[in-house]
């Protein structure tokens, strides 16, 4: 091999691993940046349209623990539609509110504790009052609350 053409192949080879780190770097902060985006995006879709659900008989909604219902919503995401289940809290003894089931800090589902007459993020200690207030965790706010109504004698909650 002449000397000419390792010269050349070791100027090749320099510009080579001077670009590589750049490169490297790119794809890094492209992995990083599309893995950003996903972890804002919604986990679930949205509901397909505003409409009001009937949960049950409002008859059925008596006494002082909260009642778990749940109930079909249909989804979409994108072109393509699913019919996810959602959980939701009747509160008899609050007129019949309804709350949702899912802690508003990271979304994990809550549950009722009937010994301190609370509602407990099992995920990271949050508790709320039984009418769904943020008592103490790291939840900045309340339990979100859906519109109800009584329509023929059925409770209904708006989904939007």
């Amino acid at each position: 091999m002449k000397k000419e053409d390792k010269e050349t192949i070791r100027k090749d080879r320099r510009t080579f691993l001077s670009i590589l780190p750049v490169g490297v770097i790119g794809i890094v902060g492209a992995s990083m940046t599309l893995a950003a985006k996903r972890s804002l995006e919604p986990a679930h879709g949205t509901v397909a349209e505003e409409s009001w659900k009937t949960l049950s008989e409002a008859a059925e909604f008596a006494g002082e623990e909260p009642i778990e219902k749940t109930i079909s919503v249909t989804c979409r995401s994108g072109w393509s539609k699913t019919v996810e289940d959602v959980s939701v809290y009747v509160l008899p003894q609050h007129e019949n509110k309804v709350l949702s089931s899912v802690c508003p800090h990271e979304g994990c589902p809550i549950v009722w504790d009937g010994e301190t007459k609370n509602f407990l993020c099992p995920c990271h200690d949050s508790f709320f009052s039984d009418s769904g207030q943020r008592l103490t965790g790291p939840s900045t706010r309340d339990l979100t609350e859906y519109e109800s109504r009584i329509e023929n004698g059925k409770l209904q909650i708006k989904i939007k």
